[in-house]
Formats: structure tokens, C-alpha cells, sequence
């Protein structure tokens, strides 16, 4: 009897536990034209919205439902140099010792700072796959800009594939990256990495 209720307990804890896992993680989910022009690719972002600083995996699903790419980042690679807090942590606008009047205006302060920086990864990562991020054919108006930050191997192959769709994304302070479907490569290519 000791053993069956100790079956039954292990079993209702990791059913439990597994229940809470999955229900840590929030997903974004849209579709766009990506590695075909006629059909809709679907992206996902997998983060967890109780700590946004947590590793966040972005996917892309093609038509015919295979992963066609995946990446993992920690969700403060999503700050840049417009973070909120950036403005409260100059060498200019800090003064330990004038900056807070006592503990509680310290408490609040660095509260405030939390709230608004979680609402800034939030807004990056419901932002992340907005249209204004997808490009049709940027090959040639790279050329014509940013040559420089092309990848050698990769954007070469892309200039004679009709329709590319290129999506662009960045993390960290200096890292823009654009990617691309290669149908010749049958894969996913970054092709554009800068500053």
C-alpha cells in the first residue's frame, strides 16, 4: 500500500511539475513569405515571460513543416542602445551617493527601472517579426549601401535566386544580421552581419 502511494505521489508531482514547465514559456507565432513566395512560412518565438531575460529561441517553420532554422539568445541580447535604463546608468546621470534620497526611494527607483525595462523586451519581442523587418530581392540595395557587411559565400549565391526574401534581425548593441532562404543551398543563409 506504502508503495502504490508513493507511485501515485511521484506521479502527481512530476505531472504537476511538467504542467508548470510547460506553462513557463509563452510563444509569438507568425507566418510570412520566407523560403517560398507562394506560401507562408511560420516564425516562432519561444521566451519565457516571467523572467524575459531567460533564453529565448527563435524557429522558422517552412510550408511543408520542417525547421529550417534555429538560433538560442538570452533576452537581454534584445537590449540595444535604447534601453531604458541605459539613461539612469551615464557616467554623467549617476551619483551613488546623491541619487537616492533613502532606502525606500532606492527600492522604488530600481523597481521602476524592471517595469520599464521588461516592457521594452516586450515590445522587442512582440516586434520581432513585423513586416518592416522583410525584405524582397536586398541584395541589390545592400550592394548599392552596405556592401561591406555582406557575407562572402553566402550573398553570392543569393544574387542569381529570383525572389529572395530577406530577415532582418539584431541583438546585442552591434549585432544586425539579415538572413535568407538559398534554394540552391537548400537552407537557411545569414548574409548580412553589421556593427
Amino acid at each position: 500500500m506504502k508503495a502504490f502511494i508513493g507511485s501515485v505521489l511521484f506521479i502527481g508531482i512530476l505531472f504537476f511539475s511538467q504542467r508548470s514547465i510547460a506553462q513557463k514559456w509563452a510563444t509569438v507565432v507568425q507566418t510570412h513569405h520566407f523560403s517560398n513566395t507562394n506560401e507562408l512560412d511560420t516564425f516562432k518565438l519561444f521566451y519565457n515571460p516571467v523572467n524575459l531575460k531567460d533564453t529565448i529561441t527563435f524557429e522558422i517553420i517552412s510550408p511543408k513543416r520542417n525547421k529550417i532554422y534555429q538560433v538560442k539568445f538570452p533576452g537581454w541580447a534584445l537590449f540595444d542602445n535604447g534601453k531604458p535604463s541605459y539613461m539612469f546608468y551615464t557616467e554623467k546621470g549617476w551619483k551613488e551617493n546623491n541619487y537616492y534620497k533613502n532606502r525606500m526611494d532606492s527600492i522604488a527607483k530600481t523597481d521602476s527601472l524592471k517595469i520599464v525595462d521588461d516592457q521594452y523586451l516586450q515590445l522587442k519581442i512582440t516586434g520581432f517579426f513585423d513586416d518592416k523587418h522583410f525584405y524582397r530581392n536586398p541584395i541589390p540595395d545592400i550592394l548599392k549601401q552596405t556592401k561591406d557587411f555582406l557575407v562572402v559565400g553566402s550573398y553570392e549565391t543569393l544574387m542569381n535566386e529570383p525572389d529572395v526574401i530577406g530577415f532582418f534581425y539584431h541583438l546585442y548593441e552591434g549585432d544586425g544580421r539579415m538572413i535568407a532562404y538559398s534554394r540552391k543551398k537548400n537552407k537557411v543563409v545569414l548574409f548580412w552581419n553589421c556593427c
